[in-house]
């Protein structure tokens, strides 16, 4: 198998990977209907910023995104009192043990599409 099968077989993939939800990350973290596993997408004013797993809760991890340093231990540095209003996020339920799995396939298929993903920290 080719490059472009291996890159084609990645889009093909994630492209069954569609957002089951979005909202601003403040309706996201107040939204009890997320206290479960699951993949999302970060965006800052309309570009993809960061893709992610919260297997211990999506409304924990957005919780954590919103509140900042002073919230949990998962805050992101880039997400501060400034912005967080312009900050929306998508994401996917999924069990916990597929949570890893989710994540890879939607990183990569960004990555393949040219997106910079200027807050992820992998790879």
């Amino acid at each position: 198998m080719g490059l472009f099968d291996a890159v084609g077989n990645v889009l093909k993939t994630a492209s069954s990977i569609s957002p089951a939800g979005s909202a601003s990350l403040r309706s996201a973290a107040e939204n009890s209907d997320l206290n479960c596993p699951g993949v999302y997408k970060v965006f800052y004013s309309g570009q993809l910023m960061k893709v992610g797993k919260a297997e211990d809760g999506l409304r924990k991890r957005f919780s954590d995104y919103y509140r900042g340093k002073a919230g949990g231990t998962a805050y992101l540095k880039y997400i501060d009192e400034s912005n967080r209003d312009r900050v929306s996020v998508q994401w996917r339920k999924c069990e916990r043990n597929q949570c890893r799995k989710l994540e890879t396939r939607m990183y990569d298929a960004a990555k393949a599409t040219g997106e910079k993903l200027p807050w992820s920290n992998r790879r």
